[in-house]
């Protein structure tokens, strides 16, 4: 054959293999995927006639991991599917090169399964990894480009996993722990608390060198639920870094996330869904002579459900709470103005230093003739307060927002200190030391109140 005709078979087979379809089934379904965080779980060496035992592992997976706090509070966020990739063999390699155990600790063995899954991985036995990253960027680009999450199981009942790009777990007794504990890496960013080395180490949401009780990162969580700072241990510089727990998932496969853990994933879930599947009237411009008008929303909840909604008409709230509002000709006036914000107000989260605001705003016009001009906009905000504890300055930052923001600072005996509009930064110098709250108002509709400290 030809150089020419080589290098085209070659190209030929490259890109076929790449290219390959496989079976995509779905195992938990909340709604569209570009409004759901989506979970894709892959399963190596399961071959062609274990692939309804992969499906059944995958399923058994699924309901255990929602199971854990605080998927279990935000399960209607998610959607999982499985792609049905058959092996030519059952199972996992294991070359039996571990340096950490007396070998053999199960029997050696070489397995050709379609993702390369192994023990034994730079000489830690347990550490099982699915080499052939390429080849599962493939697949997924192929079958499932939309997806967020990832998992690997792999068909072994041996202990092991792995974190990284694609997490890895076997389907040990302990899958769901292990691979809740790999997810917190690769979805939230979260460190291992046990003393992983000095490779590992960094700034967290659950690792930091910072010891002052106002200053860090998990300040609010201090004395709840057994918060604290804990020094780690043991080996290299593992004395300059500190945890907030002694029993966490992201210690110990037997525990549950700490509430530090917990809330890093609370807000990685925001950072990726909108619980506003749609509102009604939609964004756009519509005629409605109908009384009275409806304004509704169609949303995504946690459970239970902690979205705080807030409906103001021309700056004056007329409802909390509710999906809903009917507005009647008399409530109308010139230049009307009616809006509603969206925030989870979970008790999972103890964050003062930025808010996830999700507004939707409509303005109606009331004319004499009974048609009413309704155009409708919804946005995502942002806004960050810092520092927060302050002696002096709080800034104050916005993302998303196209309308003015005013704040108003009050005492905690409800005392209306302070107020300003169109503001970068707030001077805080004159006032004493302790505990205030900030209200936040996006063109004088109330969206959010927070706690901040003056040192």
């Amino acid at each position: 054959m030809k150089a020419a005709g080589i290098v085209a078979l070659l190209w030929f087979i490259v890109t076929n293999s790449i290219a390959q379809k496989f079976d995509t089934d779905t195992i938990v379904y909340n709604g569209n995927s570009d409004q759901h965080i989506n979970l894709v779980i892959l399963g190596d060496g399961y071959t062609i006639n274990e692939l309804s035992k992969f499906e059944a592992d995958a399923t058994n997976f699924t309901t255990g991991y929602f199971e854990e706090i605080p998927y279990s509070n935000y399960k209607n966020y998610f959607n999982v599917f499985i792609i049905k990739v058959p092996s030519n063999e059952s199972g996992a390699s294991h070359p039996g090169t571990a340096t950490d155990v007396q070998e053999p600790v199960i029997p050696v063995i070489m397995v050709d399964n379609y993702f390369g899954s192994t023990f034994d991985y730079a000489g830690i036995h347990r550490l099982l990894v699915a080499t052939k990253t390429t080849v599962i960027s493939n697949v997924l680009a192929s079958n499932f480009p939309d997806y967020d999450m990832v998992m690997i199981i792999v068909n072994s009942n041996h202990y092991g996993g792995s974190g990284g790009m694609y997490p890895v777990a076997s389907m040990h007794s302990a899958s769901v722990k292990i691979s809740a504990h790999e997810l917190g890496h690769s979805f939230a960013g979260l460190k291992d608390e046990y003393w992983a080395g000095d490779q590992y180490a960094g700034e967290a949401i659950n690792m930091t060198q910072q010891t002052d009780l106002l200053r860090v990162r998990w300040k609010n969580w201090i004395g709840a639920n057994s918060v604290g700072i804990f020094q780690h241990c043991c080996g290299g510089n593992s004395r300059l870094w500190y945890k907030p727990h002694q029993y966490c998932l992201m210690q110990n496969i037997e525990a549950h996330f700490c509430s530090v853990c917990v809330e890093g994933i609370v807000e990685r879930i925001h950072t990726l869904v909108s619980p506003i599947k749609s509102s009604n009237p939609p964004d756009g411009i519509i005629n409605d002579t109908i009384y009275p008008l409806k304004f509704k929303l169609d949303l995504i909840t946690p459970s239970p459900n902690t979205l705080k909604r807030i409906w103001t008409l021309n700056g004056s709230v007329i409802k909390e709470n509710v999906d809903s509002v009917l507005i009647e000709k008399t409530d109308l006036l010139p230049g009307n103005a009616l809006s509603v914000s969206i925030e989870d107000t979970t008790q999972l989260l103890r964050v003062d230093n930025h808010i996830h605001i999700y507004y939707v705003r409509w303005s109606i016009g009331n004319t004499t003739t009974g048609v009413n001009k309704i155009t409708g906009s919804s946005s995502e905000i942002s806004i960050f307060l810092y520092p927060n504890p302050t002696s002096g300055y709080l800034n104050i930052k916005s993302e998303g927002a196209t309308g003015n923001i005013g704040i108003e600072i009050y005492d905690i005996q409800g005392r209306k200190l302070l107020s300003q509009e169109n503001v970068n930064s707030i001077n805080l110098q004159s006032l004493s030391q302790g505990t205030y709250f900030i209200r936040i108002y996006i063109d004088n509709d109330l969206i959010s109140t927070r706690k901040i400290i003056k040192e």
